[in-house]
C-alpha cells in the first residue's frame, strides 16, 4: 500500500470531507480513499494524439491547404413496382416542399392575402471590423 501526504490543504475543504466521511459513515481517509478509487477508474480526457479521426486527418494534410472538389449531381431514385431493376435508377423531379403543398392546396379557395408588418429594426449598432 502507498501512502500519500496532501500539504496546504484548505481548511473548509478538510470540514467538507469530515462530514461527507460522517454521511457516509466512513472515516475521513477511508472517504478520501473511496474517492480517489473512483476517480481513478474514469478515462482520462482524451488527448490531443486521440482526438477523433477528422481532427487527426485535418492536422496531417493541413500543410497541402486542401483541394476544391465539385460533388456530382445525384439523381433521385425510386424503385417500382412493375419489377423493374433497383439497379436502373429513374430520374424523377423532387416532391415540392410543405409549404408549396399548402399554397397549392388552398390556391383555389383564392387564398388570403396578409399585410405583415414591417420587421421592427434593432435597437443595437451594426458592429464595424476595422
Amino acid at each position: 500500500m502507498a501512502t500519500i501526504t496532501i500539504r496546504n490543504l484548505d481548511e473548509k475543504i478538510k470540514r467538507r470531507l469530515q462530514v461527507r466521511a460522517a454521511l457516509n459513515g466512513r472515516s475521513m481517509e477511508a472517504e478520501i480513499r473511496a474517492y480517489l478509487a473512483l476517480l481513478a477508474e474514469e478515462t482520462p480526457p482524451s488527448s490531443a494524439s486521440e482526438a477523433d479521426l477528422g481532427t487527426n486527418i485535418h492536422r496531417r494534410y493541413a500543410a497541402l491547404r486542401g483541394v476544391d472538389l465539385e460533388a456530382p449531381p445525384r439523381p433521385f431514385s425510386i424503385s417500382t413496382a412493375n419489377g423493374s431493376s433497383k439497379d436502373a435508377p429513374q430520374e424523377i423531379e423532387p416532391k415540392p416542399g410543405l409549404g408549396t403543398q399548402i399554397h397549392n392546396l388552398f390556391a383555389p379557395l383564392g387564398g388570403v392575402d396578409l399585410q405583415l408588418p414591417p420587421r421592427r429594426k434593432s435597437h443595437r449598432e451594426i458592429p464595424t471590423f476595422e
